[in-house]
């Protein structure tokens, strides 16, 4: 009998050995499974997180790089630009030199002293002209009035005035940043005179498309009855013009004893660039959607 009892003893301390067991691999397996599913949860966290740290990051490299390489403000100390550097960025109060090696100083240190661009100088304009000497104002003499102006106003009158007789001005003089049709006919009718002929007709046509990316064009229709060394001279001047003037066709016919000359051109300009921020949205998924005045431009691959 006792021997019985000791046996059932035994078997109800096996039985209850097994529960623990059970329960502890069970508890084990919970746990393993619930550090499974969280440490895949913070992974995905933490590679979200890594990834909306490096679009801003690549935002603010892309913002500072922008500045600097135009020369709006001094470089920054530490590869990109602080809140408080950009708080104190004055573009008007710095030195080109402090500037080097951006656009800015390129265009002001290269190209407003090129000697082509200078020899097309605005002459013509009076306060372009040195008052004691009566030659035009170089652009040592425009940039030091700038730069010792001594009040805001002033400040900007001497820089409309460097604008208006810089050599740069050829450039929009060249290739103007608007569609201005009277300005063009203008432009011509000028050549016009200086050829020592008025056109019959001179009015808007169709222009030949523009090739490359950013240039528009305006057409116009030319048409007269002249004599030939007349047409040679207008021709000549058109080409000489420093406004980019290309002649599709030309015709020429003889009538009464008259040259008929019928011609087609195109002028060019540059078209409105407008510069618009995008906005990125990173989602759970760690996909990046790239967005531009609120309409969806393109999606990033998955993490």
């Amino acid at each position: 009998m006792a021997e019985k009892a000791q046996m059932i003893g035994k078997k109800l301390k096996i039985s209850e050995a097994q529960k623990n067991m059970f329960g502890a691999v069970v508890g084990a397996s919970i746990a393993l499974g619930a550090s499974l599913v969280l440490g895949v949860y913070f992974l995905k966290l933490i590679r979200f997180n890594a990834k909306v740290i490096s679009e801003k990051d690549d935002a603010i490299e892309g913002y500072s790089d922008a500045i600097e390489t135009i020369g709006v403000c001094k470089k920054p100390r530490f590869g990109v630009y602080s809140q408080n550097e950009l708080k104190s960025c004055a573009p008007n109060d710095i030195a080109v030199s402090d500037v080097s090696g951006s656009l800015r100083s390129k265009v002001m240190e290269e190209m407003a002293q090129n000697e082509s661009l200078e020899s097309v100088g605005r002459s013509g304009i009076s306060v372009c002209m040195d008052d004691n000497t009566g030659e035009q104002l170089s652009y040592e003499k425009l940039l030091r009035r700038y730069e010792n102006s001594t009040s805001d106003e002033e400040r900007e009158t001497n820089f409309q005035i460097f604008a208006m007789c810089s050599a740069l001005r050829t450039v929009p003089d060249a290739l103007p940043a608007a569609k201005n049709e009277l300005a063009l006919m203008a432009s011509l009718d000028k050549i016009f005179k200086l050829s020592n002929w008025e056109p019959e007709t001179l009015s808007p046509g169709d222009p030949e498309e523009a090739t490359i990316a950013g240039l528009g064009a305006i057409g116009v229709n030319i048409t007269a009855e002249t004599d030939v060394p007349t047409v040679i001279r207008i021709l000549q001047n058109i080409e000489k013009s420093i406004r980019e003037i290309g002649v599709q066709s030309a015709s020429i016919e003889w009538s009464n004893g008259q040259l008929q000359f019928n011609a087609k051109a195109t002028a060019y300009y540059t078209e409105v660039a407008g510069l618009h921020e995008g906005i990125e949205t990173v989602d759970g998924r760690g996909i990046v959607t790239k967005a531009l005045n609120g309409e969806e431009e393109g999606e990033d691959e998955n993490i």
